[in-house]
């Protein structure tokens, strides 16, 4: 006989001898799903308990991770509930949206189910009455039929995207869990105290951004900057490396305000006023860790996008880079289209395709040079301002500092550091109404500007 079971039994039996709640086999439960993660084929399987939160906010009882990504969860009811009206709660239909691998238990009877609800296993071990007997008989046909549920739940394989649309629906639902609870959070800070960091985010927007920003626009952008911010931040790591809230930091360039704070932020999340909103986080290093980056790199670029269909194609080596050039700054669009359609529509939120981009940049240096006698071109920080009144995440401001390193002769010269000091970092400049591509646009253009800069200049 499997010992696993008897013990989980015998355990739950010492627990509830003087009764008690859905909570108090917690530990025997824990205890009985570890066994079940030491045995996995996979290696590194964490079980995770999430504290008691609110019933109608709360995160699954027990996240189930792997190799930082989420593998799945299990939902806990007090013993006896009626397992099949809970499969119907909004509860469930939220954890469904976030995962594919979901068991719901009571402590003796075990339902496995997919995102679309169906249901792809129910066991039952024993019933109440069955640990009130002094002596606890576990019938071995039921003791198996619950281990093979919860193989085939610990042995399903975490999510990993690999297409651009998938990886914009997955953000985009869990940056608005994560702005639900951001409003709340924000709300309470500003009736209890002002000194929360959250808080402080808020006045510094306000204060840099946006005078009259109200708490619930900020939250919203707020959301959309930490979902995009982490995704980012893998793209800036290696293949293998594993993001995680303490190390974040090194993945995303922190040259300015906005963006250090925005850092700092993600570091204090650990704090235990962040509890609602930090499983939402936890989900979102999830869904980036397990990026097919390779396939979603290929998915973003502009080859498989609709101007295929206009018949719109890299002609040479030159126009091919152009369409190859940093699709990320494009997923922006995909991504607001998932998040919030109405906004992405009524703030013009569409991307210039990069050879139209090219051509109105190196248009305007030709016009400098030629009509102007300006023989620097964009290069010239005594004659040249530019400015992008609908910045965006930054596509035309980015092909204008390239220009500008080639009119010097390339990023290495001795001129680059007097140029980026003198002329870039004081004559660009880009309008944004948007918070979060506002934030995207410094975060790519710092990462840009970090990365053609000689090694020295570094900082």
């Amino acid at each position: 006989m499997d010992i696993r079971f008897d013990r989980y039994l015998k355990a739950l039996a010492a627990n509830y001898r003087d009764g008690g709640t859905e909570h108090t086999g917690r530990a025997a439960l824990e205890n009985f799903l570890n066994t079940f993660a030491v045995d996995a084929m996979a290696p590194g399987i964490e079980v995770q308990h999430e504290p008691k939160r609110d019933a109608d906010k709360g995160s699954p009882d027990f996240k189930v991770k792997r190799q930082g990504m989420i593998l799945g969860y299990v939902e806990v009811k007090e013993i006896g509930a009626n397992l099949d009206k809970i499969l119907k709660s909004d509860q469930i239909v939220k954890y469904r949206k976030l995962s594919d691998n979901i068991v719901v238990t009571d402590y003796f009877h075990f339902i496995r189910i997919d995102g679309a609800g169906k249901i792809l296993d129910r066991q039952s071990l024993a019933f109440p009455n069955d640990i009130e007997s002094r002596t606890i008989q576990v019938n071995p046909d039921k003791a198996e039929a619950v281990s093979k549920l919860l193989a085939a739940f610990f042995s399903s394989p975490p999510q990993g995207l690999q297409r651009a649309q998938q990886l914009a629906v997955a953000l985009a639902t869990r940056s608005k869990l994560l702005r639900d609870y951001l409003t709340e959070e924000l709300v309470r800070q500003t009736k209890v105290h002002k000194e929360g960091r959250l808080h402080g985010l808020y006045d510094v927007f306000r204060e840099q951004v946006f005078h009259e920003l109200t708490v619930t626009e900020f939250a919203d952008a707020f959301a959309q900057m930490l979902a995009y911010g982490l995704f980012l931040a893998k793209l800036n790591a290696s293949d293998d490396e594993i993001i995680r809230l303490d190390n974040v930091r090194r993945f995303i360039p922190g040259s300015f305000r906005l963006i250090r704070e925005l850092v700092r932020f993600l570091e204090e999340m650990q704090e235990t006023e962040y509890d609602e909103a930090k499983w939402v986080v936890d989900e979102i290093l999830s869904i980036v860790n397990g990026l097919a980056i390779a396939n979603i790199r290929e998915d973003l670029s502009f080859r498989q996008r609709k101007a295929i269909s206009r018949k719109i194609r890299a002609g040479d080596e030159e126009e091919h880079r152009l369409f190859e050039r940093d699709p990320f700054i494009y997923f922006y669009e995909d991504f607001l289209r998932a998040y919030d359609k109405e906004t992405r529509k009524a703030r013009g939120v569409y991307y210039t395709p990069p050879p139209v981009v090219n051509f109105i940049v190196r248009a305007v240096d030709d016009i400098l040079k030629n009509q102007f006698q300006i023989a620097d071109g964009l290069a010239d920080h005594k004659k040249v301002t530019v400015l992008d009144f609908a910045a965006g995440t930054g596509t035309f401001l980015l092909e204008v500092m390239q220009r500008i390193f080639d009119n010097i002769g390339g990023p290495e010269t001795g001129k680059a550091d007097a140029v980026v000091r003198e002329h870039m970092l004081k004559n660009l400049y880009g309008f944004e109404y948007l918070i979060a591509p506002y934030t995207i646009a410094h975060l790519k253009l710092s990462q840009y500007l970090q990365g053609q800069r000689p090694s020295a200049d570094r900082k």
